[in-house]
């Protein structure tokens, strides 16, 4: 009898299934929320940043403007996130939960529903027979294939909400104050300059970093983090410095 549904998996070449696991656990997961929310922190705090010199405002109006970016996008992201990993944990174990009721109500409805999935995979006669056979022999097995076949749910893609919201949380607050850290220990002339060196360089490590899940080149994803976050911080400049001069015939 089948335990589980890699009897059908097709086997991973050399080297693979080691970056698969990595992908898929635990740690990779929130890993990937850290270097996302960092990268958002950054780069939110650094145009807030840009544009307040642009805009020519005193330092410590520029350090609570910043603060208060930090510690309001760390939240808010941080709820983001957490309403969103529950929701789909929630919307998940509902699904699941019907399906095992559908199981019980209509077992060959659904019997016939494994059948058809895997005979559009290409399976048929008594190959077919048999994998069906197999799988519905094992309640636990059946609703697995349902969840994942028929519905494209996983269980494995399921996060813990607190989790994920509390890596959020401080990897935007990291990433927030790489930038601003310039303004407390540097003069303001020199701040700016810092904050763009130290942010590009840490964004580009990140966008390197990405490509432990999205696969593409590092090179080409640490530079494209670079150029979007200085095209940002130079928008947010000169937007900055535009406001400053309008704003004086609106008050």
């Amino acid at each position: 009898m089948v335990k589980s549904l890699d009897f059908f998996r097709m086997p991973l070449r050399k080297g693979e299934e080691g970056m698969h696991e990595q992908l898929h656990s635990p740690a990779g997961k929130f890993l990937r929320h850290a270097i996302f929310g960092m990268s958002d922190g950054l780069v939110s705090t650094l145009t807030m940043l840009a544009g307040s010199v642009g805009a020519s405002l005193d330092k410590q109006i520029i350090l609570i403007v910043g603060l208060i970016t930090m510690l309001a996008g760390a939240i808010s992201m941080a709820l983001g996130t957490y309403i969103s990993t529950k929701s789909q944990v929630e919307f998940y174990r509902r699904e699941v939960k019907k399906e095992s009721e559908d199981l019980k109500r209509l077992p060959q409805v659904e019997k016939d529903h494994v059948r058809d999935i895997y005979k559009a995979k290409g399976f048929k006669g008594r190959e077919l027979d048999l994998i069906v056979h197999r799988l519905t022999s094992n309640r636990s097995v059946w609703l697995d294939v349902l969840v994942s076949e028929e519905l494209g749910l996983s269980k494995g893609k399921m996060e813990n909400a607190f989790t994920a919201s509390f890596v959020m949380f401080f990897a935007f607050i990291f990433g927030s104050f790489i930038p601003l850290s310039s303004f407390v220990f540097v003069p303001v002339t020199f701040a700016m300059k810092m904050a763009m060196i130290s942010s590009l360089a840490m964004l580009f490590l990140a966008g390197a970093g990405k490509t432990h899940f999205t696969g593409r080149n590092w090179v080409k994803s640490g530079g494209e983090m670079v150029f979007v976050a200085a095209l940002a911080t130079l928008v947010s400049f000169y937007t900055g410095y535009l406001i400053s001069q309008f704003v004086p015939y609106l008050v």
